[in-house]
């Protein structure tokens, strides 16, 4: 059957068969005779079917269009709507329309057995209208033409793998050498891989070091790396060591770590540790976490401990850490609080967050009130937020309302937001009455504005009311205006008309225009109209 398939796919290609010759060359356009095992829906399609056959094209057009109203999920729909665009083709119906009603079917049924049949009749259709003057098809009849030669030359290809033997693995060989297409390159090398061949293996391992396409040496690498086999190990080996293009390196160490084999660990270490090349390094790094053998992370350990450069250093912690491990946490917590490096400090502080386990929650506290840098202090506190959980919520607010500083309390408000979700303005509306720093406040406004909703604008005109500094209600009319809700009008028409302080009249004013919806702008009318009244109109 597979053959069977090959060889049609060719004829269809070639134009050896017409949509009638097909029709009755194919197995499976008209049901079987036997009327007593049929079903409704095969019975429907065989009377239409052969209205087609005989040319009756009105009667047909009829049929097909009442068999796929009726029956849209037949096994035989598919066959009746390339029925429908051929009869159309052969009916009274524009050749515009027929183009059109294949192109809807070739869309909907990219890769039904009628697809290469119905964009046949596309470019003998289009190539019509174009002998018509109709030259708005001829670009979409050349882009069809050279799909249609890659598809058959594709057909080719699978066919002649298939087929087996020297001969036919030669065959490729010899394609690929005279090929200029990078794309077909690209799928013989993707063959290749199913040969098991020497001659076909050294073939890809030449394609990786010599093709000019980076496309077709990853195909050649990832076809040497399926394989799994010393063979496959040793090449591999040798693109990382002695290859000179460093795109080429690079795809071997990733093939190398896609192995799963622990015994390419010490190798994967070697070079992580002795790499000139930062980026090499770096793979050769993230190819030992590909690894799930312990010996991975054992070695992940060493170049923590060896390795020079801090870059490869923090991308060691960002691959254990991504194990997800809990046994892995006294080796974080080591580096967060006593590695001279303070890239390297913040980097572990990060990732702990990330193991979540109560231990976890326990050492980042330990970071947060035992480290004396700022730095180290906000990494915790960012990763406090995203461990998040209603103790993490609980350290936030603890240092946002008494935190040793400023910046920290405001970093503290801001890792919060993270951790607290839509629906609990309470916190920040807490902060807002109680944190004695000015910034982690303005903080705090910031994020309650952001959860939106009627509660939000209650707990803010409620604060407006309560705050007696002139700046901070200028910042909650502001941040009022930023909700873009008709429901702040009241408050802010309220405060335009009513506050002591110029500024916060002023901001009030301007938030009602940021609003900008027909009711703000009646309110804004409604203040022009009282200042007219009493004078005040410049």
């Amino acid at each position: 059957m597979k053959k069977m398939k090959i060889v049609i796919g060719f004829m269809i290609g070639l134009g050896l068969i017409t949509a009638t010759g097909w029709a009755g060359f194919h197995p499976l356009v008209q049901p079987s005779a036997g009327s007593e095992e049929q079903t409704e829906d095969a019975k429907k399609y065989k009377v239409a079917y052969l209205l087609v056959l005989e040319e009756k094209w009105t009667e047909a057009a009829k049929a097909l269009d009442a068999f796929i109203q009726s029956y849209p999920k037949s096994s035989w729909v598919v066959d009746a709507r390339f029925w429908r665009c051929y009869v159309r083709e052969k009916s009274e119906d524009s050749q515009e329309q027929a183009f059109r009603c294949y192109q809807e079917f070739v869309k909907a049924y990219p890769t039904s057995e009628w697809a290469e049949e119905a964009r046949s009749n596309m470019i003998q259709l289009g190539r019509e209208l174009v002998e018509d003057g109709k030259r708005e098809y001829e670009a979409i009849i050349k882009s069809m033409e050279k799909s249609s030669d890659e598809e058959v030359t594709m057909a080719a290809l699978y066919a002649l793998r298939d087929s087996g033997g020297e001969n036919a693995l030669q065959s490729l060989l010899d394609l690929y050498d005279q090929s200029k297409s990078s794309k077909l390159r690209s799928r013989i090398a993707g063959l290749l891989g199913d040969f098991d061949s020497a001659k076909a293996f050294q073939k890809l391992a030449e394609i990786v070091r010599k093709d000019p396409s980076l496309e077709v040496r990853r195909e050649a690498l990832e076809a040497i790396a399926e394989k799994e086999s010393p063979e496959s190990v040793l090449v591999l080996k040798d693109i990382v060591q002695k290859e000179p293009s460093l795109e080429a390196r690079r795809s071997a160490l990733e093939a190398l770590g896609e192995m799963n084999d622990p015994t390419l660990i010490p190798f994967l270490k070697q070079i992580a540790l002795s790499e000139a090349n930062a980026d090499l390094a770096r793979t050769a790094v993230h190819s030992l976490g590909d690894i799930k053998a312990r010996e991975a992370a054992d070695a992940l350990q060493d170049i923590l401990k060896q390795s020079k450069s801090s870059e490869i250093r923090e991308t060691a912690i960002d691959v254990l850490a991504d194990r997800k491990d809990a046994a892995l946490l006294p080796i974080l917590r080591g580096l967060a609080l006593g590695d001279p490096d303070l890239e390297i400090r913040r980097t572990a502080t990060n990732r702990i967050a990330e193991i979540k386990s109560k231990e976890a929650l326990t050492i980042l506290k330990e970071i947060l009130s035992s480290a004396k840098e700022r730095e180290i202090q906000e990494a915790a506190l960012f990763a406090i937020g995203e461990f998040g959980g209603v103790e993490a919520q609980n350290i936030l607010l603890a240092t946002a309302l008494a935190g040793q500083n400023e910046e920290l309390a405001q970093t503290a408000v801001e890792a919060l937001s993270d951790v607290v979700k839509d629906g609990r303005p309470d916190i920040f509306l807490e902060i807002m009455r109680k944190a004695k720093f000015r910034e982690a406040r303005r903080s705090a406004l910031s994020c309650l504005a952001e959860q939106k909703g009627s509660q939000t604008i209650k707990t803010l005109g409620q604060l407006l009311k309560e705050e007696k500094d002139p700046d901070m209600r200028t910042d909650i009319v502001d941040a009022l205006g930023e909700t873009k809700s008709d429901e702040a009008i009241p408050i802010l028409l309220d405060t335009a008309k009513t506050d002591a302080e110029i500024q916060v009249r002023t901001a009030a004013v301007a938030a009602l225009g940021e609003i900008g919806t027909p009711k703000a702008r009646e309110a804004l009318m409604e203040i022009l109209k009282k200042k007219g009244e009493v004078g005040e109109v410049r």
